[in-house]
């Protein structure tokens, strides 16, 4: 196993809490309406650009996007990446393991996490939302990713916490990790389809890894 392709939220970073208060922030704003995380979840597939855009008449787009990212850059300083998280991708990085992301959310909200939570060392690649013409469950940016980073599906894993990282990685002929190693995650129960291996606890899978 020489690469590992993560999906972001959920999986690599706990930011799944964060993107819910943007968005109950940003609805409540422009839309004097409060949403579950349930809710916010079942609008995942676009981008946060596009799920505003959907949802918003076109004439708040930029007040409403402007202020979802700076609510979401600054919950960033209220908390910190949980060590697990931090100590996996370390490991891994010094084992000399290429990692790579693939993720539903843009670019300028991946660009937030990765700079202020410090994560960009650690992946070769990221495959944003923007970036793809068929968002997941579709293996599209799976293939790019793995095109960019010189691999192959052979000698790759994908990992992530929602039943379209499985189906995309499936897809894509990788190997699939589900993981539940977070308190919030967009999967509660079992996967569907079932991954290949799934894991609750971020060093477990590391000692895998390295053990493989």
């Amino acid at each position: 196993m020489r690469t590992i392709l993560f999906d972001f939220d959920g999986t690599v970073a706990d930011t799944l809490p964060l993107i819910f208060t943007a968005f109950r922030s940003t609805f409540q704003r422009f839309l004097q309406e409060h949403y579950s995380d349930e809710q916010i979840v079942a609008m995942f597939g676009p981008t946060e650009t596009g799920i505003l855009q959907n949802k918003l008449p076109a004439h708040e787009h930029e007040a409403a996007l402007d202020h979802f990212f700076h609510v979401y850059t600054l919950e960033h300083a209220q908390v910190q990446n949980p060590p697990q998280l931090a100590k996996m991708l370390e490991q891994l990085h010094s084992a000399g393991i290429q990692m790579g992301v693939l993720t539903g959310k843009g670019r300028r909200s991946a660009d937030i996490s990765l700079r202020e939570w410090g994560l960009e060392k650690y992946f070769s690649v990221v495959i944003t939302g923007d970036e793809v013409s068929e968002p997941k469950p579709h293996p599209e940016g799976i293939f790019t990713a793995l095109k960019q980073l010189g691999a192959t599906a052979e000698n790759a894993i994908f990992v992530g916490d929602s039943d379209a990282d499985i189906i995309a990685g499936r897809a894509a002929g990788l190997t699939t990790v589900g993981v539940d190693w977070l308190l919030v995650t967009q999967k509660a129960g079992s996967f569907d389809p079932e991954p290949d291996y799934r894991f609750s606890d971020a060093q477990a899978f590391v000692d895998w890894v390295l053990g493989c």
